[in-house]
């Protein structure tokens, strides 16, 4: 698990600056449930504080390598969208939410390998990619979903 911490840990060195100045996004890496994780978020879309790693609400993106993962030789990521109402407010409709991204963001989705929308409104969408490629496909991923940060703050506005 070092060996992928120290590729997400190489990734966020090589980008961060970058990705708060373009989209406002923090880079956070990190061993937690088993897994070396990178995570891309917005401090406007959780109420966590910035030290935390694991969000207990908000809109965060993620890459992670487990055990699973390493037998099937495969890298994860996804889009969750956790508690939302802590920062939108009680009367935030999720369910909506997720079917306006849902149907806003296929171009995007085009740039995502083997991407699925699972059902409930939790995870927004879901892949994996060859944990061969591990940095370039990683690197590929928070790029696709930096360029799509503007439609999730419009969506979150509205």
């Amino acid at each position: 698990m070092q060996n992928h911490l120290a590729i997400f840990d190489d990734i966020k060195n090589t980008h961060a600056t970058n990705f708060k100045a373009e989209h406002g996004l923090d880079l956070k890496t990190g061993e937690a449930l088993g897994a070396a994780i990178i995570k891309a978020l917005k401090p406007s879309w959780t109420t966590d504080g910035s030290n935390d790693f694991l969000n207990t609400n908000g809109l965060f993106f993620s890459v992670w390598v487990d055990a699973e993962c390493e037998g099937a030789g495969l890298a994860r990521y996804n889009l969750h969208a956790k508690k939302l109402r802590f920062i939108k407010g009680e009367k935030f409709a999720a369910r909506n939410f997720v079917r306006a991204f849902r149907v806003q963001a296929q171009e995007e989705m085009n740039g995502f390998p083997n991407w699925q929308y699972p059902k409930g409104p939790i995870t927004l969408f879901e892949g994996s990619f060859e944990l061969a490629n591990l940095k370039a496909e990683t690197e590929r991923v928070l790029q696709n979903f930096a360029a799509m940060t503007g439609l999730l703050d419009k969506l979150l506005e509205e």
